[in-house]
């Protein structure tokens, strides 16, 4: 009957997204992990950039909440970036990924942090309603469309946080044409690469 005709062409589609960003996600991440052995100064670039950003919009005060990821493999090295925001007087926090979701855990410098199969894993205070949260993505689009690993984390972690400020990190050659996107795909606020700032104002 018609109910079901409707119910096996959302299905068929949403397969074809899911196959699509798969494809997409192989080839973004081969051509990142490329990038990624020669970019020695790529992540001093785009931790400049953050911290312009982040004065222009005259976010950095004190006790501001912002939260960010500790890089796991060929993602952009957030560590010059933290180095620069604690020169500010905020409070930074670390997604920590713990049974099957994302908890901001209070970071400062030399905190034990374990890398383990799901993630990253701190044992800190745990750090609510945050300002501004820096996200990893693979792939990237004009429009601020965020393509991520697949595992949906931070898609429902942005959702819970809907009043951040959402910054996406990622190299220049992670930018695509379109990223196809599904109903429970978070887009970016400003997304920064070593080159240029996106973002939709």
């Amino acid at each position: 009957n018609l109910g079901s005709k409707v119910v096996i062409q959302k299905i068929r589609s949403k397969r074809h997204y899911s196959e699509e960003k798969n494809l997409l996600r192989k080839s973004i991440i081969t051509k990142r992990k490329r990038f990624h052995s020669k970019s020695v100064e790529h992540p001093n670039n785009i931790a400049n950039n953050l911290i312009q950003y982040l004065e222009s919009k005259t976010i950095l005060k004190e006790d501001t909440k912002i939260a960010c990821y500790w890089p796991i493999g060929s993602e952009i090295d957030t560590r010059p970036s933290l180095a620069a925001l604690n020169e500010y007087k905020i409070l930074i926090s670390i997604a920590s990924t713990e049974n099957n979701n994302i908890i901001f855990r209070q970071w400062k410098p030399n905190e034990k942090i374990e890398i383990n199969k799901l993630g990253i894993k701190l044992d800190t205070l745990e750090i609510k309603d945050q300002d501004i949260i820096i996200c990893p993505l693979i792939g990237f689009d004009k429009n601020l469309n965020r393509l991520g690993r697949g595992g949906g984390y931070y898609d429902k972690t942005l959702q819970k946080y809907n009043k951040a400020i959402k910054i996406g990190f990622a190299y220049s050659i992670q930018e695509i044409k379109s990223i196809p996107m599904e109903k429970h795909d978070i887009y970016m606020d400003t997304i920064i690469t070593e080159k240029i700032i996106y973002n939709n104002n």
